[in-house]
């Protein structure tokens, strides 16, 4: 029997990462959604409620849906498809440029997140498919 050598680097743990992140903040966002459909108060006088003119049930289900969609896209980056990584692309490029934009009143924090989003970017564009051809496909 012969073993077949994989090609994947020390980058698909960046892709998992990344997907970890998705899964975990996909959650979260999606368990405030799910409270605050039935609660909506809980969302009042957040920055979303500030900056936007919708209703606080409109804000609950997009926790809920845009969560929902991230945690399954985490999933589906773990299996390596390729789609997610379009996806992840996306979510990475949206958070580190918007972390740019609040870099004033976070420094540190904004500093470390962009790094992350940087690292996260080029693992799952260059090393993504890594992750599927470790499945053996």
């Amino acid at each position: 029997m012969e073993v077949e050598q994989s090609r994947a680097t020390g980058w698909v743990g960046w892709v998992f990462f990344a997907g970890l992140m998705l899964v975990l903040l996909g959650s979260a966002h999606a368990a405030v959604g799910a409270l605050a459909i039935f609660e909506p108060d809980i969302l009042a006088g957040t920055r979303p409620d500030v900056l936007l003119d919708l209703p606080l049930t409109v804000l609950a289900w997009g926790h809920l849906l845009l969560g929902a969609g991230a945690a399954v896209t985490g999933v589906a980056l773990f299996r390596g498809l390729a789609w997610a990584r379009f996806v992840a692309i996306v979510v990475a490029l949206f958070t580190g440029l918007m972390s740019f934009v609040f870099a004033t009143v976070y420094p540190v924090w904004a500093a470390i997140i962009i790094v992350l989003c940087g690292v996260v970017l080029y693992a799952t564009a260059v090393h993504g498919d890594e992750v599927y051809d470790a499945y053996g496909r």
